[in-house]
C-alpha cells in the first residue's frame, strides 16, 4: 500500500496525503515524510504502508549519520488548525440521545 497522489486539507490549506491503514481506513499525513529514531516512548508516526511506529523526529536523514533512521509520516490531526471539523465521532457520542449527560 502506498500513500495517495498529494492534495490539500480542506480547514488549513496544507499539502496532504492520504495513506490506506491496516484495517483499511484511509488517515490524513503531512506530505513530507519525516526522519525518526525508533523509540517506544516516542511519538506515533505511520509507516508508508499503513502501520504505525514510535520514536522521535531527528531531522533531515542527511543531517544525521545513523543508517537506523526511518522515513515516516506525521498525522495531519497533529499539525492541522482545526483537526476537530473532519474527526469521526466515536460510536459512543453518536449513539447518545441529546441531552443526555
Amino acid at each position: 500500500m502506498k500513500p495517495t497522489k498529494e492534495t490539500t486539507c480542506r480547514a488549513c490549506g496544507k499539502p496532504i496525503i492520504f495513506i490506506k491503514t491496516k484495517i483499511g481506513r484511509s488517515t490524513p499525513c503531512d506530505a513530507e515524510p519525516v526522519y525518526i529514531r525508533q523509540d517506544i516512548k516516542g511519538d506515533v508516526f505511520v509507516l508508508p504502508y499503513g502501520g504505525t511506529v514510535n520514536g522521535f523526529e531527528v531531522g533531515d536523514a542527511y543531517d544525521d549519520p545513523d543508517t537506523n533512521l526511518i522515513p515516516v509520516y506525521r498525522s495531519h490531526f497533529a499539525t492541522c488548525t482545526n483537526p476537530d471539523d473532519f474527526r469521526r465521532k466515536r460510536k459512543r457520542e453518536r449513539k447518545r440521545p441529546s441531552g443526555y449527560r
